[in-house]
């Protein structure tokens, strides 16, 4: 299996809308139906909980959450899970750059402390406070049960510390031309 570094990843998404002719909202859409499509596979009829970064930052996860008819919660709400709901992290993607600290940090910690039966955690592409390429953690990091990451794997969860934070890896195929892909 081909593994991408963010970079790369950003590469393909870029050329998928300029050369292919693919809308940035069409690939937006397709990451957050392939999520949403693995909380229903996974969890039927659990409500979700829908944890998305400002501006730009989570645009799948309120796919998800429109998808879903779930919540969506920033950094900063005062939020709590709803009885069994399912958390969608879609804080933050492989733009990471920088250590995590404030409101996204309290409300990774706060994910962590959750009973995993009755909250299990999903990630949207990258476990959010996980860099992508290195596979270390960006101060606090969620702990998912299961990551969907679009196209290809990202080379940082080739290393042992990401896969403590990982879960069970899904790689979702949301309409990148095979050829981008490394396919036929």
């Amino acid at each position: 299996m081909r593994y991408v570094t963010k970079s790369e990843m950003a590469e393909i998404d870029r050329r998928a809308i300029l050369e292919f002719g693919i809308p940035e909202s069409a690939l937006m859409e397709r990451a957050g139906a392939a999520v949403a499509a693995e909380v229903k596979r996974r969890w039927p009829g659990r409500p979700a909980e829908v944890l998305c970064g400002p501006g730009r930052n989570g645009g799948d996860g309120r796919v998800v959450a429109r998808l879903l008819k779930g919540r969506v919660w920033i950094p900063g709400d005062a939020w709590s899970a709803a009885p069994r709901a399912v958390i969608v992290d879609a804080l933050f993607g492989t733009g990471l750059n920088r250590d995590l600290a404030g409101p996204a940090r309290e409300m990774i910690e706060s994910v962590n402390t959750l009973d995993r039966s009755e909250h299990p955690v999903i990630s949207i592409d990258v476990p959010s406070g996980l860099d992508a390429d290195t596979g270390r953690p960006r101060g606090a990091v969620v702990r998912a049960d299961v990551t969907v990451t679009m196209g290809l794997p990202k080379v940082g969860f080739r290393s042992p510390e990401a896969r403590q934070h990982l879960g069970e890896l899904v790689v979702a195929d949301i309409g990148h031309p095979p050829a981008l892909l490394g396919g036929p």
